[in-house]
């Protein structure tokens, strides 16, 4: 979206959105509001789609889920129609975080999938690679741990190669974590710690300490496997020394889970509850419910565990009415996915319509209706690309410009219908001889057409054109009003040359006009070739 295409007001709305993104969402949203009504009021999908994808990603933010979906799947069509590829495809994938965090892999997957779709389809390796590392989030939860490492390997390359991306080192470090957890699953010793050393060298010293603790839950575990308890002691000590409500929960929920499973396994009841406390508190403040379910699934194994069986059925009960809590929400996900399907598939007919349309009245304008070949406005499209490109890679172009012999005796005395299928016999002839590689052919007009050689020597452009007047004569086409014979037949003048920067494809057309014309006045079916060399 060009901004500067904008009135003075309109830019101002995109500017506050742009400079309270993240801040302040009061005015996100007013100012989104503001721009959907001029959106609508222009027709103008691409201030819609943005000011949609604008509200949807503040909501995004504050986790309204019901408001986040209904904005981030309303901007899609909007954002496609205009061909805003980088905005659908970062909706897909943040519709897909969001979906897994309210626990339904399925649909995250069909999001992140859509996502990664878009980004090879249009060429967006900076989204793809953030799409590939939540698919590698996504494997890592349902236990699929090598797919997990085979995309967030591809989001690690990427970032090798990029070090000069906005916060480099805040998502190598999510990458490597990743990476991390699943070299623990596998039990992958050799890749585990030497992920622990890069995490500590090329991240840790780079990091705020608020940023460390997750890490800190990752060398406990780490420690832990290998059976090394001072180490992993140690690293206890430091979560609970820097373990805050502040925390962002979901860039900590996974590895905090992880950590306190560990606890609990290694019995460390007093640390788990710390830890676990912690959790609690922000899990709870982002009203997302499946976050709240998946943490009390380990409070209910620690009860069953000490024999706290009050306690136990208490959180069981809780842990029911978050399950069916959990299952309105499914639907309310359902139904929006299935008004998302909808709305995609109308928009791909409607898309598929215009495009045919669009095809249709393209090929119309440049094909001549009689014939069905390409006519003069084709022809100067394609023979100014083909000059340019002969120019820079210094290689060969010929233009031909034929008529047919005595064409006006022809169409005076046997009828313009006759006229007219003597042209297509010509025309039909022209566009079998294209058949071959490097061969263009165009009604020039009337009965003239042209020929454009690309990459041929002198003598196989010859040799060409020779093959063409041979076919032509060889069809037999009565026409016993001809002066020099009693079939139709052709004259053709050519130039052939290597194209010089002072050149023009004009004085290419210009020198082979002139070429057929000395072959008329002097015998008529024949050729004649000029090198580009004598127009100099």
């Amino acid at each position: 979206m060009d901004v500067r295409s904008y009135n003075r007001e309109i830019q101002l709305l995109i500017g506050e959105i742009q400079k309270n993104r993240g801040k302040d969402s009061q005015a996100v949203i007013q100012a989104c509001d503001k721009l959907l009504a001029y959106g609508k009021g222009m027709k103008d999908d691409a201030l819609i789609g943005y000011a949609l994808f604008s509200k949807g990603e503040t909501y995004y933010l504050l986790n309204d889920a019901s408001n986040f979906y209904s904005q981030m799947l309303s901007c899609m069509g909007p954002m496609e129609h205009v061909k805003e590829w980088g905005y659908v495809a970062i909706a897909n994938n943040m519709l897909g975080i969001v979906s897994l965090n309210r626990g339904n892999a399925p649909f995250a997957l069909d999001y992140f999938i859509k996502a990664i779709t878009i980004c090879e389809d249009y060429s967006l390796p900076d989204i793809e690679w953030m799409i590939h590392m939540n698919l590698g989030s996504l494997y890592l939860n349902i236990e699929e741990y090598n797919k997990s490492l085979s995309h967030t390997e591809i989001a690690h390359r990427y970032l090798l190669d990029h070090h000069g991306i906005d916060n480099y080192i805040e998502n190598m470090t999510a990458i490597l974590l990743g990476m991390g957890r699943a070299y623990i699953k596998l039990d992958r010793e050799n890749d585990y710690i030497n992920t622990e050393k890069r995490l500590r060298v090329d991240c840790m010293p780079f990091l705020q300490e608020m940023d460390k603790i997750v890490i800190y839950c990752f060398f406990a575990r780490v420690h832990n496997a290998m059976g090394e308890d001072e180490a992993r002691d140690h690293w206890i000590d430091m979560v609970n020394k820097n373990a805050s409500t502040s925390m962002p929960i979901l860039d900590v929920f996974d590895d905090f889970y992880d950590y306190l499973q560990m606890l609990l396994s290694i019995e460390k009841y007093d640390d788990f509850f710390k830890a676990y406390t912690v959790l609690d508190d922000l899990t709870k403040h982002t009203s997302i419910k499946n976050l709240e379910r998946k943490l009390l699934t380990l409070k209910i194994r620690y009860y069953r565990r000490v024999g706290q069986i009050d306690e136990y059925k208490i959180a069981s009960v809780l842990y029911f009415e978050l399950s069916e809590f959990m299952e309105r929400e499914n639907r309310l996900m359902v139904s929006n996915m299935i008004v998302m399907r909808n709305s995609y598939m109308e928009l791909t007919q409607i898309n598929k319509k215009v495009e045919e349309k669009n095809t249709f009245l393209q090929k119309r304008s440049e094909t001549d209706p009689l014939t069905g070949m390409y006519n003069r406005l084709k022809l100067n499209e394609f023979s100014e690309e083909a000059f340019e490109k002969a120019l820079i890679n210094r290689s060969t172009i010929a233009v031909e410009i034929l008529d047919i012999d005595f064409f006006k005796q022809f169409n005076d005395n046997y009828g313009h219908q006759k006229g007219d299928d003597c042209i297509k016999f010509v025309a039909n002839t022209l566009l079998q001889l294209a058949k071959g590689e490097g061969i263009f052919v165009a009604r020039y007009g009337g009965d003239e057409f042209v020929v454009i050689y690309e990459g041929l020597t002198y003598e196989m452009v010859e040799a060409k054109a020779n093959e063409l007047r041979d076919m032509i004569y060889e069809g037999k086409v009565e026409h016993r009003f001809s002066l020099t014979d009693d079939r139709v037949t052709i004259s053709q003048g050519i130039c052939f040359g290597i194209p010089e920067r002072d050149d023009s494809m004009f004085a290419y057309l210009q020198c082979a006009d002139k070429m057929l014309y000395e072959v008329k006045q002097q015998s008529r079916n024949a050729i004649r070739i000029c090198n580009a060399k004598e127009l100099k």
